[in-house]
């Protein structure tokens, strides 16, 4: 029999390719972009690429001795750290009684600066004191005192290099 103009030629069932490979291969490029961009993310969050500017606590005659002081004898309450970075930094809290506060200056300090009462910085600070390197000490000094009672000062020292 032979085919007329008009009949339709029925399509062979051939298994054959979809669509689907290309459709995987367009949504896979964004999806492995996203996980690549997070991956960065979460090593950029977990690496320590910083200086180390922890301050940990050390001893207080480690701390004054930095910067040439002696540690007071009425000293109470007190709490030293050392911060690092690209030169190390020694602060020092502590409440000394109001009236050791000029002699352990003055012992630590024999040949100056005495404390002032201008030229603090802050209107909270009673009197400071700021020694640069002195009797062949490598730091320099900052000494903040504010007077909590009629008998206490509170003094934050901190000895630093330039």
């Amino acid at each position: 029999m032979t085919q007329t103009e008009t009949e339709t030629v029925p399509e062979q069932d051939v298994p054959g390719r979809t669509r689907w490979g290309v459709f995987l291969a367009i949504l896979a490029v964004p999806t492995l972009v996203v996980a690549a961009l997070l991956a960065l993310l979460i090593a950029w969050l977990f690496t320590d690429d910083s200086v180390d500017t922890d301050v940990k606590q050390t001893s207080c005659a480690e701390a004054l001795a930095f910067g040439g002081a002696k540690v007071p004898t009425g000293m109470r309450g007190s709490w030293c750290g050392l911060q690092g970075g690209s030169g190390p930094r020694y602060e020092a809290r502590f409440d000394l009684p109001r009236a050791e506060l000029d002699a352990w200056v003055a012992a630590s300090f024999p040949q100056g600066p005495k404390l002032r009462t201008s030229q603090c910085g802050d209107s909270q600070i009673d009197s400071c004191l700021t020694a640069g390197p002195v009797a062949n000490e490598r730091a320099s000094v900052q000494i903040d005192v504010t007077y909590t009672s009629r008998t206490w000062t509170e003094v934050r020292y901190v000895a630093f290099t330039l």
